[in-house]
């Protein structure tokens, strides 16, 4: 069950799991904005490594905590994977097709596609358009990961009596946070205490991820990683609230590129970068 992209019409419950938090939001539309319902983190220790059992449980119950917190009978959920736990290929498929056929075609080519047996294989689709490569064709971004892999995170949900209706790569949820005008070619870097992530889309498409702790000065580097031959035209920061405008330019410096804190998307602040995926992952469902 990995994704649909976020285009479910009802409302979700947006939820980012982190090594030592819960982070859970909710949003409403209301006269062509959006409005938080439920905004909160919920912080714990974390775990020691190898310690799945109790981090399970944990888990089970920080859900259960989240929604009895919130005060809202909260029971459908969305929940996102780094986007370097899942594989994703732009492919090229004959136009006209029917879902179903476009589904049985790639079932088909998945083991030249992805290096895991077909049942363990969790794969979801997205048809973007007529490519503009390969005439008679469209462009179709496919997402696949291991459903064992996925099992227990369903398991959790259900232990904590929520439907997980929507899992989601991460950094294409974010990709909905950014302005629609001006800003093509631009990466996202979020920055949170110790860490820093890097999210960019080749070709504005193919999701990239790039992780580091902020001690280890990481710069122009990451970037041509990421960028693969294609350099982002800008930074859009979330975190810039907390770091400053003197931390903005001294990352244009790092970067050589301009850097601008991530603007408000309808009404919704994600500058602060701790709600950014769980807003993203909520956004979606009311797309």
């Amino acid at each position: 069950m990995l994704g649909r992209f976020g285009k479910d019409a009802s409302s979700l419950l947006g939820v980012e799991i982190t090594s030592d938090s819960l982070r859970v939001a909710q949003l409403r539309r209301h006269r062509g904005r959006y409005e938080p319902l439920v905004w909160a983190v919920h912080e714990f220790e974390p775990l020691a490594p190898g310690n799945r059992s109790q981090g399970a449980e944990r888990l089970v119950a920080t859900l259960r905590n989240a929604c009895q917190q919130s005060g809202r009978r909260l029971r459908r959920a969305a929940v996102a994977l780094p986007a370097s736990q899942v594989i994703c290929k732009l492919c090229r498929l004959p136009e006209g097709q029917a879902p179903s056929q476009l589904e049985a075609q790639l079932l088909g080519d998945a083991e030249q596609l992805f290096p895991f047996p077909l049942e363990d294989l969790a794969l979801d689709f997205q048809v973007l358009g007529d490519s503009l490569l390969q005439p008679g064709c469209q462009d179709v971004l496919v997402a696949a990961s291991r459903q064992s892999s996925l099992q227990p995170l369903v398991a959790a949900f259900e232990a904590a009596d929520l439907e997980l209706e929507v899992v989601e790569v991460d950094t294409i949820a974010l990709r909905r946070l950014l302005p629609g005008q001006g800003h093509s070619g631009a990466a996202l870097l979020r920055i949170e205490p110790g860490s820093a992530t890097l999210h960019g889309w080749l070709g504005d498409t193919l999701p990239v991820r790039r992780e580091w702790p902020l001690e280890t000065g990481a710069g122009l580097e990451l970037l041509d990683e990421l960028a693969d031959g294609q350099m982002p035209t800008e930074l859009l920061v979330a975190g810039a609230s907390a770091i400053g405008q003197d931390s903005l330019l001294r990352l244009s410096e790092r970067f050589g590129l301009p850097c601008h804190p991530l603007p408000p998307v309808a009404g919704v602040h994600c500058q602060d970068g701790c709600m950014a995926l769980a807003f993203a992952l909520a956004l979606g469902s009311l797309h």
